[in-house]
C-alpha cells in the first residue's frame, strides 16, 4: 500500500520537479529523497539567482551509485586525495546517490572520505554546477553501459545529459575479457574509458569499432595488490582463523573454490536445484585424504541457507573451510596467494589466478552452461574447463593438475593482455588519465596507449 502511494505522489510531483528545475534537471532526480529533492531545488533556484563567478580550477566529480562504482573508483579517488600538489590545484568532490542500487559506502571508505575532508554530495548539483560551467570539468562514472540499459540507465542518461551540456565524462572496465563483457564495454556512453590489458584494448578497436581516441590503457586498480602479497602473512591469517587446519596446510595442497550460487543458473527451471548438484558433485571430486579444500564465498551468496556448509560430507568436514564474505581479512586475492589451484566457473577470479600463475579448473554442470564465455582463457596458463558428465572427469582434471602437473605453457603474454602491468602502478596511471582529461597532466604524462 505505502508503495502505490509513493508511485502515485511520484507521477505528480516528477513532472512538476521537472519543470521547476528546467535545465537544471537530471533523471537522478526521481531516485532522492524528498529531503534532498527539497535540497536540490533549492540549491538550483539560489545558483541561477546567485550569478556564479567564472571558475577556473579543474574540478573531477566521482559519481558513485553502486558497488561496482566504490569498487572501481574510490582508489582512484583515495590516490588523488593523497597527492598534496592535486589537492591544493584540482577540486575533487564525491555525489553519492545510495537509492538507485542500495549503494552504502564501507566503513573503510567512509572513514578515508572524512578523514581527507572530501565533500560527499547527497543529491547531484555538482552536476549542475558542472553544466553551467563546464570548462576541465570531468564526471568519472562506472556502469554506463547502453546494451544494459535497464541496470545502467542513471550511468547512460546522466552521460549524455552531460555531453549535451559540453562536460566530459569518463568511466572504467569493471568486468573482464569475456564476449559478452567486452559487447557491453563497447557500448559505453562515457567520452573516455580506462581499459585494463590489451586483449580488451585490441577487441573494443579492431572488432567493435571504438574510436582508439577514447581509450586509455592503465591495468586494472584492484590488481595493484596482486603485486604486494605475501603468502606468509595470508597463511598466517588463514590460520588466526581456523587454527584446526596448521597441521593439514603442512601437508595438503590447497584448492580454492571461488564462484557464485546465485544468477549464474537463473535461466534453468530449477536453479537451486543445480547448484546443489554444483557443490555435491564438486565435493565428491575431492580426494580429502591429499587436498584441503576452501571455499571463499560470493558476497552475494546466500548464508541462509548456506549451501557450501549445508552439503559438506561427515567425512570431509575436517578438511573443507568456509570463508563468509564478512571475514574481508581473508579476500580472493589473500586466498589465491595460498592456494595450489583454483575452482571456478565464470569469473573474473580466474583471470586472477592466471595472472598469479595458478593452475585453474572451470567446472560447470553442461557446456552450454555461463562457463563457455571464459573458455579463451585456455590460451593461457594451465586453465580447463570440464563438465558435470562424465562423472569423473573433475576429479581426474584435479588430479592432473596437483598430482603430475605439466609445466605451464604460456604463447601469450598473461599480464600484459589481462592487467596491462603488474606493477603496482595501474591506480597511479588511471588518476593521472583523469588529471589529464582536465588539463592538468599532459597526455603523454597520464596513460599509456598501444599500438592495435
Amino acid at each position: 500500500m505505502a508503495l502505490k502511494l509513493s508511485n502515485l505522489v511520484r507521477k505528480v510531483t516528477d513532472p512538476l520537479e521537472a519543470q521547476l528545475l528546467g535545465n537544471h534537471y537530471f533523471s537522478l532526480q526521481q531516485y532522492l529523497s524528498y529531503r534532498n529533492k527539497w535540497a536540490a531545488l533549492q540549491k538550483s533556484f539560489s545558483y541561477r539567482l546567485a550569478a556564479p563567478a567564472v571558475e577556473t580550477q579543474p574540478e573531477i566529480i566521482f559519481f558513485l551509485y553502486s558497488k561496482a562504482c566504490e569498487r572501481m573508483l574510490m582508489p582512484l579517488l583515495l590516490n588523488l586525495l593523497q597527492r598534496s600538489e592535486v589537492r591544493q590545484q584540482v577540486r575533487l568532490s564525491v555525489v553519492l546517490l545510495e537509492n538507485i542500487h542500495r549503494l552504502r559506502l564501507s566503513a573503510a571508505n567512509s572513514a578515508a572520505l572524512a578523514a581527507a575532508n572530501c565533500p560527499v554530495q547527497s543529491d547531484y548539483f555538482s552536476l549542475v554546477r558542472a553544466c553551467s560551467q563546464p570548462q576541465n570539468k570531468l564526471v568519472v562514472m562506472c556502469l554506463d553501459h547502453r546494451s544494459k540499459q535497464a541496470y545502467h540507465r542513471c550511468g547512460v542518461e546522466t552521460a549524455d545529459k552531460l555531453r549535451q551540456c559540453g562536460v566530459k565524462t569518463l568511466s572504467i572496465q569493471h568486468g573482464g575479457t569475456r564476449r559478452d563483457s567486452v559487447v557491453d564495454l563497447s557500448t559505453a556512453a562515457s567520452d573516455t574509458v580506462l581499459v585494463w590489458g590489451q586483449r580488451v584494448h585490441r577487441q573494443l578497436i579492431n572488432q567493435y569499432d571504438v574510436d582508439p581516441q577514447r581509450l586509455r590503457l592503465v591495468g586494472n586498480p584492484l590488481h595493484d595488490r596482486l603485486a604486494q602479497l605475501n603468502p606468509a602473512q595470508a597463511k598466517a591469517k588463514l590460520l588466526a582463523c581456523y587454527p584446526k587446519l596448521r597441521s593439514q596446510l603442512a601437508d595438503k595442497s590447497v584448492i580454492l573454490l571461488a564462484t557464485t550460487l546465485q544468477a549464474e543458473y537463473a535461466d534453468q527451471p530449477d536453479e537451486q536445484r543445480l547448484y546443489r548438484e554444483y557443490v555435491s558433485h564438486l565435493y565428491r571430486s575431492v580426494d580429502f585424504s591429499k587436498y584441503l579444500l576452501i571455499v571463499k564465498m560470493h558476497p552475494l551468496d546466500s548464508l541462509t541457507p548456506n549451501l557450501y556448509q549445508m552439503l559438506i560430507p561427515d567425512d570431509a568436514a575436517a578438511s573443507i573451510v568456509v570463508v563468509e564474505p564478512s571475514l574481508t581479512e581473508l579476500d580472493v586475492y589473500s586466498l589465491l596467494s595460498i592456494a595450489d589451484l583454483l575452482i571456478t566457473r565464470a569469473s573474473t577470479v580466474a583471470e586472477e589466478a592466471l595472472i598469479m600463475q595458478r593452475r585453474v579448473i572451470a567446472f560447470d554442470l553442461k557446456p552450454n552452461g555461463p562457463a563457455k564465455g571464459y573458455q579463451h582463457l585456455e590460451e593461457y596458463g594451465s586453465y580447463t574447463t570440464v563438465y558435470q558428465h562424465p562423472t569423473d572427469q573433475l576429479k581426474k582434471a584435479i588430479a592432473a593438475a596437483l598430482d603430475n602437473p605439466q609445466p605451464q605453457s604460456q604463447p601469450l603474454d598473461t599480464v600484459a593482455d589481462l592487467t596491462y602491468r603488474l606493477d603496482g602502478q595501474s591506480t597511479t596511471r588511471a588518476a593521472d588519465a583523469l588529471l589529464a582529461e582536465v588539463g592538468w597532466l599532459s597526455p603523454p604524462l597520464a596513460a599509456v596507449q598501444v599500438a592495435t
